[in-house]
């Protein structure tokens, strides 16, 4: 085993962050969320503590023999004094060698290692799990890049400041208490500077320290909405330089970092001043002390000593104190970073499973929408009173123009939101009754907007059946006709085909190839229901002609849900549902309804090239 497994292991394996029950955070504030995680760690941040006020008794002791020292070498001879006085000084030489040494790697060892590593981790795996749960809804108002600097912000901070003030607090705490009462003891009057000077600081941090925080909370929060700003553009980079945009842009990026900068700057202006101040405490503190030891040594009431011993903690102290004021602001300026995070950290879920709602059952797949109503945060009504059946293996098309409610309808049975009014039930169960995972399991999706990981092609492939194996992955591929394709594609780092990465949201690949991909991935899913959301505006009428014969496969026993502009690729459906203003208000064949000349024959017969008129808000 190495050395460094032997010295650290132990250390590190004091806590599992990522084996930790997540729970819900408390909302009262970053400081009830500080606390909650802290008594994750109470075990650790006692010991901690321990180990920090044994060391600075050693120091103080260390101090104490300082004074004892000078004090015997002045009182006789060096030998009659090392003599006299050899198991005190053995007692103080163990003391700062091996015993320090080792307290101190044993408490930076835990604090650094178990500490300083874990309670970070803990938030960071706490807070991705919170954000993981959101619906989507939680997404919509804010950018994802706001979201991720949010907490990765507070996990930066607490790993670098917070976790190793737990082990520095418990440290100043008895160096100022020791001190004062090791002056006293040693000669009263030394201690009275001390105790000006700690008052004086006590108040200097009770003004400066508030309003460091909230300085702090503005920093947090301009450098959330710069990341924010930075992954919207680049997130859309290709939209930017098709139409010129870059100067617009690095306007906008102006202003956010000007925002940015303006906010750093009225954090550093306290930070400047109150370190001014404190420089000029610690400057009267060394006078006074030096004034009141030079008077005690011309008046013998102070020995040459205490004098040297007074001189060496006031060097301390003000050392220390210049380090607890700098570790406050930088405690405050986490917690003004946790309170800029709070929103995404704590805002509870609106989607959630019922306690102990079971899996889904799905034995043939009958949808039932009834009397749906649905609005968003808004309030404009998108569903009106909604109610239909899709009998289990029936294939359905929704048609109507945009903002008719299609795409609604199929996010509301995939639970992405809740009904306002009425029930959606899969075979008799309530969806609302059901887990949000079983729901979504059985239900495959092909979107015209395809989602893709920056992950091999094999992965996002995968993402319909994690376990599946290689050859299935490969079928799936052959099947959606984007084998050939895949087996020509390479990226920087030399992986090829099914290995080859894609690109963040497959940026690499052609639209119509990211559609395949799609299509491979829900044919290797293989749910009972499936939704077609324009699962083939991407392709050409060569590929789709190609794909069109394995969807036919694919279709097969299952129930279908397809949505299409182009009504031609929708017309052999076994029913079609027409919907206008949230309702239905047409069903039949395609032949059917075109002989009833309602709005489905209107819109067949305005369609130019096979798409239907969008004169409404898309959804």
């Amino acid at each position: 085993m190495p050395l460094s497994d032997f010295l650290f292991r132990p250390f590190e394996s004091l806590v599992r962050p990522l084996n930790m029950p997540v729970e819900p955070l408390p909302d009262s504030g970053a400081f009830a969320v500080l606390f909650h995680f802290m008594s994750r760690f109470r075990g650790i941040l006692i010991v901690v503590a321990f180990l920090s006020a044994i060391g600075e008794a050693i120091n103080l002791t260390v101090v104490w023999g300082l004074s004892f020292v000078v004090d015997g070498i002045a009182s006789g001879t060096v030998s009659d004094f090392v003599g006299r006085e050899w198991p005190v000084l053995a007692f103080i030489g163990l003391l700062i060698f091996p015993i320090g040494p080792i307290l101190t790697f044993i408490g930076n060892a835990i604090s650094g290692q178990a500490l300083g590593v874990g309670l970070p981790a803990a938030i960071l795996w706490q807070g991705h799990k919170a954000v993981e749960r959101q619906d989507l809804s939680f997404f919509h108002d804010l950018f994802a890049g706001q979201v991720a600097s949010r907490i990765s912000q507070v996990t930066n901070a607490v790993q670098s400041q917070l976790s190793l003030a737990f082990q520095d607090i418990p440290h100043f705490i008895l160096q100022f208490v020791g001190s004062l009462v090791l002056l006293t003891v040693l000669a009263w009057p030394l201690a009275v500077p001390v105790v000006i000077w700690m008052i004086a600081n006590a108040v200097l941090s009770w003004r400066v320290i508030p309003l460091f925080s909230k300085r702090s909370g503005g920093v947090a929060r301009a450098s959330s909405l710069v990341v924010g700003a930075m992954t919207d553009i680049y997130g859309n980079i290709q939209m930017v330089k098709q139409f010129a945009a870059e100067d617009s842009e690095a306007g906008q990026m102006r202003k956010v970092i000007a925002q940015s900068i303006d906010s750093q700057y009225q954090e550093r202006r306290v930070f400047i001043s109150a370190n001014i101040l404190l420089v000029g405490l610690n400057a009267l503190l060394f006078f006074a002390t030096f004034a009141v030891g030079l008077f005690g040594l011309s008046r013998g009431i102070v020995s040459i000593g205490d004098f040297v011993a007074a001189v060496a903690l006031v060097q301390r102290l003000a050392a220390n104190g210049r380090a607890f004021q700098a570790m406050g602001q930088q405690i405050f300026r986490t917690i003004g970073i946790l309170e800029d995070a709070m929103p995404v950290l704590t805002t509870p879920p609106t989607i959630l499973d019922a306690p102990d709602a079971p899996p889904l059952a799905v034995k043939s797949g009958e949808i039932r929408f009834d009397q749906v109503s649905f609005a968003y945060r808004n309030n404009l009504t998108v569903l009106d009173d909604l109610s239909l059946t899709i009998a289990a293996g029936e294939k359905v098309g929704l048609v109507g123009r945009s903002g008719a409610g299609k795409s609604t309808l199929v996010a509301l049975l995939l639970r992405f939101f809740d009904v306002r009014g009425g029930h959606i039930l899969i075979d008799g169960q309530d969806i609302r009754d059901v887990t949000q995972a079983s729901l979504r399991s059985h239900i495959g999706v092909i979107a015209q907007d395809v989602s893709l990981l920056h992950r091999s092609v094999g992965d996002n492939i995968r993402y319909g059946r994690p376990g599946a194996e290689d050859a299935e992955v490969e079928r799936a591929a052959r099947l959606a006709e984007a084998d050939g394709f895949i087996s020509a594609l390479s990226d920087s780092s030399g992986r090829r085909g099914l290995d080859a990465h894609v690109g963040e949201r497959g940026v690499k690949l052609s639209g119509g190839q990211r559609q395949r991909i799609a299509i491979a991935r829900v044919m290797l899913k293989n749910a009972p229901i499936l939704v077609l959301d324009e699962a083939t505006s991407a392709l050409d009428s060569e590929v789709e002609a190609a794909i069109q014969e394995n969807l036919d496969t694919l279709m097969e026993g299952k129930t279908v849900i397809a949505i299409a502009h182009r009504l031609s690729t929708i017309a052999r459906m076994d029913r079609l549902v027409v919907m206008d203003h949230g309702r239905v208000i047409e069903t039949g064949t395609h032949a059917e309804l075109l002989s009833r000349g309602g709005l489905y024959a209107d819109l067949w017969a305005r369609q130019s090239g096979g798409f239907i008129g969008t004169d409404e808000a898309a959804e």
